[in-house]
């Protein structure tokens, strides 16, 4: 918060401007409070007089906007690896059910194929027919290779099973390979759900710490915090469109350059009315309910599944399995991604504006694109 610290040359009280004291905010908060503000000389230090310039206290208010934006790259990052690492955890589930369901099917056919193989020995040695090799052998001639043909019995009844002996073998190493898969399988997912509790607790503790350092500005410096991120967006709102602007200039002829790309579907306006139709929904991590909370893919997977396509349930998927377009080419519905690696996304609205679901305490709404941080645009439909 902002004290008011009262001085004077002859002993008399005087008012001075405010000067920054976290003395009421918890130690966490203080700490990065300091850490952040220091830097930009926010607060006091001993020997320091008079009265804090205006321009030192916008540079001051720069550098704490400057921390929180900072923060909130990171905290999109954590949060989609958390996405990325369900998904991939979900996707491991079905894979391993599946690799079970095809060790149970070769264990079968094993067993089958092992009692197929004894049941054509014993046939053959005690039900032959008139005409098998094996009756032949077992009746007696009387002559002198009676005896021969009797020692040759084993072998003869061994080969009448040599046909199938290389598949049963074939199946037992097919058998023996699937169940070495299943472990793999089954250790990977050992491996994603300890990755995916990481990714959870370094995402809340992120968020924790992005809350108490917002909330450790108070008074004037809350008030010039807000002022400052209000000049921002709308500074940004400015330059979007303006960008947007400029590529107009150039459709046609990056249109006739690229006539590969897909044509913008019909569809693509169902999903900005469902995703406009959730303005006013908290940010909620790893959440994809409308109504009670959504983050950056799960609103787009949201609005583009009541439309009737399905995306992927975290943004980088979904931008490496959709068509491309060049942002210059990017229509509404279209999928504006950010970040390196991928960490948002929204649905173009044109003129350089986007919904989306911005970030932890913020809520869907409607806001500038940052052209310059735009890493691909892809196209569903």
């Amino acid at each position: 918060m902002l004290s008011t610290r009262t001085t004077s040359r002859r002993g008399r009280s005087t008012s001075r401007a405010p000067v920054l004291s976290v003395a009421t905010a918890s130690p966490r908060a203080r700490r990065l409070t300091a850490a952040v503000l220091l830097a930009g000389g926010l607060v006091a230090v001993p020997g320091r007089s008079g009265a804090e310039p205006v321009d030192d206290k916008r540079r001051q208010v720069s550098a704490l906007a400057d921390e929180l934006e900072r923060m909130v790259e990171r905290l999109d990052s954590l949060a989609e690896d958390y996405v990325e690492a369900i998904a991939l955890e979900e996707d491991l589930t079905v894979e391993i059910a599946d690799a079970q369901d095809e060790v149970a099917a070769a264990e079968a056919q094993l067993a089958q194929m092992r009692g197929t193989l004894y049941l054509s020995a014993v046939t053959q040695f005690m039900h032959g027919g008139r005409n098998s090799t094996l009756t032949n052998l077992l009746a007696s001639s009387g002559g002198m290779q009676d005896a021969l043909q009797r020692g040759q019995l084993t072998s003869i009844a061994l080969n009448q099973g040599s046909l199938t002996t290389d598949g049963l073998d074939a199946t037992a190493t097919e058998l023996t390979k699937k169940r070495r898969e299943l472990e793999k399988k089954r250790a990977k997912a050992e491996s994603a759900a300890e990755y995916v509790l990481a990714r959870q607790g370094a995402t809340e503790e992120l968020a924790r710490k992005f809350e108490e350092l917002k909330n450790s500005a108070q008074g004037e410096l809350a008030d010039l915090l807000r002022a400052e991120q209000r000049r921002r967006e709308a500074q940004a709102l400015v330059d979007a469109e303006r960008e947007a602007a400029g590529f107009q200039g150039k459709y046609a002829s990056l249109q006739a350059k690229y006539r590969n790309i897909p044509k913008v579907s019909a569809r693509s306006q169902t999903a900005i009315r469902h995703a406009l139709a959730q303005l006013g929904t908290p940010y909620r991590y790893a959440m994809s309910s409308p109504g009670r909370g959504f983050d950056c893919s799960g609103l787009t997977a949201y609005a583009w599944g009541k439309a009737g396509v399905g995306l992927a349930r975290n943004s980088r998927r979904q931008f490496n399995t959709l068509p491309r377009v060049p942002k210059e080419l990017a229509q509404p519905g279209d999928l504006i991604f950010t970040g390196s690696p991928i960490h948002h996304v929204g649905i173009y609205l044109g003129g350089g504006r986007m919904v989306h679901a911005p970030q932890t305490g913020d809520v869907v709404k409607v806001g500038p694109i940052r052209w310059w941080k735009v890493v691909g645009v892809v196209r569903p439909g």
